[in-house]
């Protein structure tokens, strides 16, 4: 039964070095009205690189005068540093922005689920917390005055 389980297996995988799959295959007719939904009124959402880099300076640079764990501080400038070359953006610095810009053009921007402030692993830190203090800091709140 084991060696017939495999055989099958190693067939299969065989076999499949060589299919083709065609995108046709796979969409089926309730795609055509989401993707042609809203075409023509799809605007610009670009953001221009000075905007971009000020707004990132924005929302990693943490207050001096208040109290933060090290590493955290270490990430932030990192960012900081990334937005200013424009290279070695990582995801939550890329999400940061992405955020930040949609609130300055006047969008709200919720996020539900489990563990949203830091988000998984620690890579948004969206509020971070005092380490001399109950509380929280909200680097994107900065954003609009």
């Amino acid at each position: 039964m084991k060696k017939k389980i495999n055989d099958k297996l190693e067939s299969s995988y065989q076999l499949s070095k060589g299919y083709q799959f065609k995108a046709e295959d796979w969409v089926t007719k309730e795609w055509d009205d989401i993707k042609l939904h809203g075409a023509d009124e799809a605007k610009f959402t670009g953001v221009v690189k000075a905007d971009l880099q000020a707004t990132g300076s924005t929302i990693t640079t943490l207050p001096e005068d208040m109290i933060f764990h090290r590493l955290v501080r270490k990430i932030f400038e990192a960012r900081k540093t990334s937005i200013e070359s424009g290279t070695g953006i990582d995801w939550g610095t890329a999400e940061a922005l992405a955020f930040a810009t949609l609130i300055q053009d006047g969008y709200d921007v919720r996020i539900s689920g489990q563990d949203v402030e830091r988000g998984t692993f620690s890579h948004r830190h969206a509020h971070v917390f005092f380490q001399d203090r109950d509380g929280y800091y909200n680097p994107i709140n900065q954003v609009v005055p």
